[in-house]
């Protein structure tokens, strides 16, 4: 990537893999856009980036992502004040969003169900929609979704509405590369496997019994989970020039399962 003229936004920069992202990105563009809903994250990130990155410029936003006139708002101010829009990594996303993770379907109410698809789906929609205008104008932009394995059926311990909100991303990125390709715009997905995110550690490893961490570990092929840098690795060669040939995938980092 030119460090000149990047400028990248990141949803979810706050903790996990936006965050993971966030630290890698931020020694190839010139300015960072963080968004996030826990300010108090957003602030010790910013903090620890200008400690690292003296002439890094890092605008942080504390906003919910799924509520369409906050998001308007942020990318009219990115317009206004840049002019531009090289890259965007919507990496805010979970599966616990309204209660219980593993809600069987017959059990789930609406609420829960409309949370999901918001926080995962919805919320990519409404950024890609802000960012597309921003990036034709220069010709150029890198847009990178973040799935999940579970979109293929191949997670336990999450919801049906987490699978298809994730399925509904990586049919969004398919779309949309196909309708952007024509103004130098790609869009692709990271499809993680299990990554020891702050929050899955808290919500996920941590609750297990020592021999159903055995178990799991023992379902994937590399025999252990994955890390936020791991997966934010690829994020960020997907926003890369190296993969300027590439747009419409969603590549699956899960350690073989």
């Amino acid at each position: 990537m030119q460090k000149s003229a990047q400028l990248a936004v990141i949803t979810g920069a706050g903790n996990g893999i936006g965050k993971a992202a966030a630290l890698l990105l931020a020694a190839d563009v010139q300015t960072l856009v963080l968004l996030d809903a826990d300010s108090q994250n957003l602030a010790l990130l910013r903090a620890k980036l200008q400690q690292q990155y003296t002439a890094l410029q890092i605008e942080t936003y504390a906003l919910d992502v799924t509520q369409e006139v906050a998001v308007q708002s942020v990318f009219a101010a990115i317009a206004e004040h840049y002019g531009r829009l090289d890259i965007l990594m919507n990496a805010v996303g979970g599966g616990t969003a309204a209660g219980y993770a593993a809600t069987r379907l017959e059990e789930m109410e609406l609420a829960q169900w409309q949370a999901l698809l918001n926080l995962n789906l919805t919320s990519t929609f409404l950024c890609c929609r802000a960012a597309i205008p921003l990036m034709k104008r220069h010709q150029y932009g890198r847009i990178v979704n973040f799935s999940s394995i579970a979109s293929q059926g191949r997670r336990d311990k999450v919801s049906v509405a987490y699978a298809a909100s994730k399925a509904g991303v990586e049919g969004l990125t398919r779309k949309l590369a196909r309708e952007v390709a024509e103004y130098g715009i790609t869009c692709n997905a990271v499809a993680p496997g299990i990554t020891l995110t702050e929050r899955v550690d808290e919500k996920f490893w941590q609750t297990r019994s020592a021999n159903e961490k055995s178990a799991v570990l023992a379902s994937i092929p590399l025999g252990r989970l994955s890390t936020p840098e791991e997966q934010a690795q690829v994020a960020v060669f997907l926003a890369s020039g190296a993969a300027s040939y590439i747009t419409g995938q969603t590549i699956e980092v899960s350690g073989g399962i």
